[in-house]
């Protein structure tokens, strides 16, 4: 443990924190098996029930930027408490509305605090760890973070099913409470060393001459745009090519969260092997794997299996990403945190857009095809991060 941490165990930190992640994914994917009940009870269409997810999406990538420095200079468990309760409000007034513009209005503003939890998450943890721990501390997070984008999808269609779309707002602003507790007393332990920072121009100043931040943030954009253009279309495969129900894509889906839980389980031992700079090729190497089962067998084993190698190579990548993200400007972590989080959205909100136009092409085979040979390139491009971590390591040794 690093020298001045608070007194409430880290271990319940980050259950906390990663229930917080967790909520923020289901929140954002949930609605989206949703939008044909919340059409019916607004009488509008589909395509404009469609505005909430773009609602949340936009401000949720935008306040990404803005979040780093206020959790630099506020302190990290001080802005993810504010945003956390925020978003919490927010969601349960979600639940209340009864006109769809308010509930447009309401995304807007989730969106806008959510932005403030995962990245700021990932900042503390790298306080909270020292650099040998934390690809397994964020590993660990990111698994149940993801296991929320997982599990949204599968509630949303259950509660579209069985229940009203107000009953999932009100479930997950209430879900909250617990980690609003947790944290609210780990505000008052927060350190206030812990805030002191770089002055705002000197840190995207130092960053911009990072030739080692312009590398990551690329990687982890590349990352996002290769990634989420196959995965986000594979939910449409399984029921357009398998003719699988919506309730057993969102089943299969939820194997992604297996495979990356049991990424976060694995990554320290696995880093032991191979060393941490060859993690995100090897992370690119199971990725490629698994689109390439999925490209090459028609079937739902295939399908499944391509979903837990891709939660098992995702995790190994995209968490050492962030472990060197983390590490990038440790005065002002939350800063370069949160302009890796926002490379990756921009990534990943780009990728599906390029996906379309080439499944509208192409088909899924060519799209498929095309996913699998570009995450293979990305495989090559983290390449790149070893030698630039070798270089490194032999300047240091020089120095010595």
């Amino acid at each position: 443990m690093k020298d001045n941490q608070p007194t409430l165990g880290r271990g319940r930190l980050l259950w906390a924190l990663g229930l917080g992640g967790f909520l923020v994914n289901a929140d954002n994917r949930a609605i989206a098996p949703m939008l044909p009940a919340i059409a019916g009870v607004f009488h509008t269409t589909a395509s404009t029930a469609a505005l909430l997810v773009t609602a949340y999406s936009i401000p949720y990538g935008l306040f990404q930027l803005v979040y780093g420095p206020i959790a630099d200079r506020a302190g990290k468990v001080r802005t993810i408490l504010f945003s956390l309760a925020l978003f919490s409000l927010g969601t349960l007034a979600c639940g209340i509305v009864h006109a769809f513009s308010w509930l447009l209005v309401l995304r807007i503003i989730t969106g806008m605090f959510a932005a403030g939890i995962i990245p700021t998450t990932l900042a503390k943890i790298g306080d909270l760890y020292s650099l040998n721990e934390r690809p397994r501390a964020i590993a660990f997070f990111m698994s149940l973070s993801t296991s929320g984008q997982a599990m949204g999808i599968v509630i949303g269609g259950l509660v579209a099913q069985f229940a009203s779309y107000r009953f999932l707002f009100l479930l997950l602003g209430v879900a909250a409470i617990p980690t609003l507790w947790t944290l609210r007393r780990q505000r008052d332990e927060e350190p206030a060393a812990g805030r002191e920072t770089l002055p705002l121009l000197k840190r995207y100043l130092t960053l911009v001459q990072l030739k080692r931040a312009w590398l990551i943030y690329g990687l982890v954009f590349c990352e996002g745009f290769v990634f989420y253009a196959g995965f986000t279309f594979l939910g449409v495969y399984g029921v357009e090519e398998l003719h699988l129900s919506y309730l057993v894509i969102g089943l299969l889906t939820a194997t992604y969260s297996l495979g990356a839980f049991v990424g976060s389980r694995t990554i320290t031992r696995i880093i032991g092997r191979l060393g941490a700079s060859r993690m995100p090729l090897f992370g690119a190497f199971l990725m490629t794997l698994g689109f390439a089962a999925v490209w090459a067998w028609t079937n739902v084993a295939a399908l499944t299996t391509g979903f837990i190698v891709l939660g098992l190579g995702f995790s190994y990548c995209h968490s050492t990403l962030q472990t060197y993200a983390t590490d990038l400007l440790p005065k002002a972590r939350a800063t370069a945190v949160s302009i890796f989080a926002f490379s990756l959205f921009l990534g990943s909100g780009i990728g599906p857009v390029a996906a379309g136009s080439l499944y509208d092409r192409f088909g899924f085979s060519g799209l498929l095809g095309t996913v699998t040979v570009g995450m293979a390139l990305f495989g090559c491009c983290c390449a790149a991060l070893l030698r630039v971590q070798a270089a490194a390591r032999h300047r240091t040794d020089l120095s010595k």
